[in-house]
């Protein structure tokens, strides 16, 4: 059913992503997740179900291939990250970390320019 909608390398990215325990769900606690995905140069921030009723895209990743094939050019769905924190959640396959209020807001203020 994926590969109906998205390539296959995007799938096969995904997929490695899990097996490397690269997707990383912090937990708060007031029951806020925080999706953060290491990339093989980075650390992407995903944002896997915004509210579509208020936005053209129902996911976001903070990486420039999320930027450029689902923002700009318009030609993917999502890019890996965003795939592999909707499939890895879903299998429980998240490596679950609790985080404390203040460092969620030192990691959002990490993405957020001057």
């Amino acid at each position: 059913m994926l590969r109906a909608v998205l390539p296959d390398t995007t799938i096969i990215a995904a997929l490695d992503i899990i097996d490397r325990e690269g997707v990383m769900k912090y937990k708060t606690s007031w029951g806020r997740h925080h999706y953060e995905v290491l990339g093989t140069t980075s650390t992407y921030t995903v944002f896997p179900h915004l509210d579509t009723a208020s936005t053209a895209v129902s996911s976001y990743c903070t990486c420039p291939s999320f930027a450029y094939a689902v923002l700009i050019s318009e030609n993917h769905l999502m890019c890996k990250h965003v795939l592999a924190v909707c499939l890895a959640d879903r299998w429980s396959r998240c490596v679950v970390r609790p985080i404390e209020d203040d460092e969620l807001l030192l990691r959002f203020a990490g993405h957020v320019s001057p």
